[in-house]
């Protein structure tokens, strides 16, 4: 399963093209894209929603600081936002200005109205996308704008990294180190800074990624650079054969990488699971590792304060090609690198059991039809497939809680179920499930649980 993320959160990437000529929507200078310290350029809201007028200019927003938010119907990482940015846009009311521009698709209005009526939202939101999401060259989400009372761009970040003391600073003209959203001119300008990573190449070799001097062997671990953007795996395949490359990974899940029963499939068990294979172990090893050691802290996710993060790439010959191969040498690697004393044991873990009342059994038996599950963030419709489909929903969006989810039905039938409920708040979830005469309530069980202690070697400062 690849996963293309920070903080669990999915990067929706778009290739756009943009043309800009100052006041004039226009052809004359082409590829020029607004950068940090530049005049953002003209732009037109055609339909814009929440504001005292339904077709703006870029004049309306001069003159106050403005916040412009950039989301799309794919990108979790936008809607997990929206509550902190309300909440921001209250507190700074009359003094900075905050608009969400949507990349228009067919449901994302409805989506988003619904999280605006759960949530209580009160922001203006654009979604006709014909000009600026061209003109600001954006490509990747989330990705926000700071912008001065002038019209001068004075950050490109990710909503996630604003707060209070954030805005004040911004408020104030101080420059700030911000974890950088990138644009179709970084993309295309060799001299903007950014290094990208193609993940169909070797990690360094020829520059992609970096300078391909920096390594003395295809063994290689660095600490995280954030223009590569992340690429990595939960998970290593009986198809690798001879590498592995894991850009922005943490520690806690390089280590299960490299110990844990990983070369199987970690999904819970759904038709998903057919896609890896007949074995699936989920449910008998721990999410992640147990850290019993003065160091700790190295196991701290702190990616965006640019810590605790590596990229960590692996081949080995063909003539040892193979999984468990590429698992002894990361796990040799591992011990050079950081010299951990690992040991897999058997201990009491933590579950989320999903449970049924009786009455409710025959009322989840499905109708027949096309087996089916569809849906947003919000809501989803499940038609004659496994209970293990509403489980893997579940898990895949509550991967922060190191608890198991497992099974504790007894339903060996197909169902149908229909959740209307905010997959990111586990209480809507609890109370949609009971809805339906489910529930979810803590429990235990025994798993294989990966534990790092410190060794006896001496420790690398």
């Amino acid at each position: 399963m690849k996963i293309v993320s920070i903080r669990y959160k999915s990067l929706c990437v778009f290739f756009l093209l943009f043309q800009f000529e100052s006041n004039v929507f226009a052809q004359s200078l082409l590829n020029k894209y607004p950068k940090v310290g530049e005049h953002f350029p003209a732009f037109i809201l055609n339909d814009l929603h929440y504001f005292n007028s339904t077709k703006v200019n870029s004049e309306t927003f001069l003159g106050k600081p403005l916040i412009i938010d950039f989301f799309s119907v794919g990108c979790e990482g936008c809607f997990a936002s929206f509550p902190h940015l309300n909440n921001l846009k209250k507190e700074f009311d009359g003094r900075v200005q905050f608009v969400l521009i949507a990349k228009n698709s067919p449901g994302l209005q409805k989506q988003y109205e619904k999280y605006m009526k759960h949530y209580s939202l009160d922001m203006p939101v654009d979604y006709d996308d014909s000009t600026i999401w061209n003109q600001f060259g954006v490509y990747q989400v989330p990705y926000t704008l700071m912008i001065d009372s002038a019209g001068i761009i004075r950050q490109i970040t990710i909503a996630s990294e604003l707060n209070t003391d954030v805005i004040n600073k911004f408020l104030l003209g101080k420059s700030q180190k911000l974890f950088s959203g990138a644009t179709q001119f970084d993309l295309e300008n060799e001299n903007a800074g950014f290094v990208f990573y193609d993940r169909n190449k070797p990690f360094l070799l020829k520059g992609n990624g970096g300078v391909d001097s920096s390594y003395g062997y295809r063994s290689i671990l660095t600490s995280w650079d954030p223009r590569c953007l992340v690429y990595m795996d939960l998970f290593i395949s009986k198809d690798n054969k001879n590498k592995a490359d894991e850009i922005g990974i943490t520690l806690s899940l390089l280590y299960r990488l490299a110990y844990g029963d990983t070369v199987n499939a970690i999904v819970p068990p759904s038709d998903l699971a057919n896609m890896f294979g007949p074995e699936n172990h989920y449910g008998q090893w721990a999410n992640l590792p147990v850290v019993e050691s003065s160091r700790k802290r190295l196991f701290d996710d702190r990616m965006y304060e640019g810590e605790n993060t590596y990229s960590y790439s692996l081949q080995i010959p063909d003539s040892i090609a193979g999984a468990a191969n590429l698992q002894a040498v990361m796990r040799n690697d591992l011990k050079s690198y950081f010299h951990f004393d690992v040991k897999i044991e058997t201990r009491k873990w933590p579950t989320w059991d999903i449970i049924v009342k009786k009455d409710a059994v025959s009322k989840l038996k499905t109708k027949g039809g096309d087996p089916v599950v569809k849906g947003d963030f919000y809501s989803m419709t499940i038609r004659n497939k496994p209970l293990s489909s509403l489980l893997e929903l579940i898990w895949g969006y509550n991967q922060h809680d190191t608890a198991v989810f497992l099974d504790k039905t007894g339903i060996n039938f197909n169902i149908d179920l229909d959740m209307n409920c905010i997959w990111t708040d586990f209480n809507d979830i609890k109370r949609e499930l009971n809805k339906n005469g489910l529930d979810i309530v803590r429990g235990e069980t025994e798993v294989k649980v990966i534990v790092i202690r410190d060794g006896n070697q001496e420790v690398q400062k």
